[in-house]
């Protein structure tokens, strides 16, 4: 009987900073799924704002690692932006006013995705060259 040889990726180390990109953006994409598919804004679902926004999430997840750590400060800190600014302005203060509901519960996570991708842009611009 053969033996199967398996074909496996080089090991590469999950570092600390890709862990944390990873699952901020996670949220991020779980939170645009939601308002485009879930609890759209419109009425009407919105297929083709889903597959962009698993779209952009991938790549920027599967880019990440591969970019210079300048290149990922500014990576976390755009994405950064848009998770406080769509998190805080169309879910964080509409749910203190009116009161949660709808795809509210998951903008907060897309505001705490945000506030964790500029701590990580912050932390990447600090940090020396390896």
């Amino acid at each position: 009987m053969a033996s199967a040889h398996f074909l496996t990726l080089p090991h590469r180390a999950l570092r600390r900073d890709r862990a944390i990109f990873a699952a901020a953006m996670a949220m991020e994409t779980a939170h645009l799924l939601d308002d485009a598919l879930l609890d759209p804004q419109h009425g009407a679902t919105d297929l083709s704002g889903g597959v962009v926004a698993v779209a952009m999430g991938v790549i920027a997840v599967a880019a990440y690692g591969r970019l210079a750590v300048w290149a990922r400060a500014v990576l976390a800190g755009l994405f950064g932006l848009a998770g406080i600014a769509g998190g805080l302005a169309a879910h964080v203060v509409h749910a203190v006013e009116d009161g949660p509901g709808g795809s509210d519960f998951t903008g907060f996570g897309h505001a705490a995705a945000g506030l964790a991708l500029l701590a990580l842009a912050a932390a990447l611009a600090l940090r020396r060259e390896p």
